[in-house]
């Protein structure tokens, strides 16, 4: 019941990255417009679906419990990847995207369609996914995850530009003090305010004016998937992949494999439905978040090892989940 609409899932996933592959072999995107993509996506596309998918979200206590549970299992799998990263003596543009591919997962872009095909006929799983994703996963990537890519996105540029070598004032320009400025000026965070103000609020949704507006926001986040999976073509590259076994093998572990186990221990503890618990442990089974080579390309981190480990956690979890499913939900 699951395999066939994850595999399609992931897919559609593999189709429209390669697809951008296809377009940079093609000469129609190069190197030059990856900085405008991310920012598209960062300034524009993201910020829409953000304040889109907060104002339509139902804040309820049942789904805030398992939206924490799913940040816990975020934090864990954060601090394991800067345990690996640290282990494998990685530089400062790699230990960001090994820790955000193994942190964060993409929820939204897999996890809808695979609990949609899944459960075709029960709205309220729907309804779960989109508040485990919105609030347990957006959130702590769009901050904590912004957040480790300013920081070490600059302390990467230090270390190989001009910079390399000047202490003090330079060196204050890599403090998490300025990256979380940089944050808190950023559309991402003006867009997460706004969204969640509204959605509290409970203000008006609709009119000629309002219902407009909105639509036409809908209409450019629609392009968000889109814009992002031709940012991972553009960074993908398929040479040096045994460089980076060590890596793949950590990141695929830590968000495959590990993450579903630490999202199903504390729901032991909760009187879930078999259903919530089967759409929890989905969610985070997902792979790597595509958002997470974005991070890097808008940052100054790796976005090249950042694709490849998108696509690497998205080729495992075909198999990973159907494993996960059996020993988590046996019944």
């Amino acid at each position: 019941m699951l395999s066939a609409p994850l595999f399609e899932s992931v897919l559609l996933l593999v189709a429209l990255v390669l697809l951008g592959v296809f377009l940079r072999a093609r000469g129609v995107i190069n190197e030059e417009h990856g900085p405008v993509l991310s920012r598209l996506v960062m300034e524009v596309t993201l910020p829409a679906l953000i304040i889109s998918a907060l104002m339509q979200a139902p804040l309820e206590w049942v789904y805030a419990e398992l939206a924490l549970v799913m940040f816990g299992a975020e934090m864990i799998s954060l601090l394991l990847a800067w345990i690996l990263a640290r282990l494998l003596r990685l530089g400062p543009a790699q230990a960001a995207v090994v820790i955000l591919t193994a942190s964060f997962n993409s929820s939204s872009l897999l996890g809808y369609p695979v609990i949609a095909n899944v459960f075709s006929n029960d709205p309220a799983a729907l309804t779960e996914a989109a508040i485990i994703s919105v609030l347990g996963v957006g959130p702590a990537l769009l901050t904590i995850g912004t957040l480790i890519a300013i920081y070490l996105g600059k302390k990467a540029e230090m270390a190989k530009g001009p910079l390399a070598g000047r202490p003090a004032s330079a060196a204050m320009q890599t403090s998490p003090l300025h990256a979380a400025l940089d944050f808190f000026r950023s559309p991402i965070f003006i867009s997460l305010c706004i969204g969640l103000v509204w959605s509290v609020t409970d203000l008006p949704d609709d009119g000629p004016v309002i219902g407009t507006a909105l639509r036409a926001l809908d209409l450019v986040a629609s392009a968000n998937s889109f814009l992002v999976a031709l940012i991972v073509g553009l960074s993908l590259r398929f040479q040096g992949l045994r460089t980076m076994l060590w890596a793949g093998l950590g990141v695929a572990l830590i968000t495959l494999i590990l993450k579903p186990i630490f999202v199903w221990l504390p729901s032991l503890a909760l009187s879930l439905t078999p259903m919530q618990l089967e759409v929890l442990i989905i969610e985070a089974a997902m792979p790597s978040a595509l958002l997470a080579v974005v991070l890097a390309r808008r940052y100054g981190c790796d976005a090249e090892l950042a694709s490849k480990l998108v696509l690497v956690t998205s080729l495992g979890c075909v198999v990973s989940i159907l494993v996960m499913s059996k020993l988590l939900w046996p019944i």
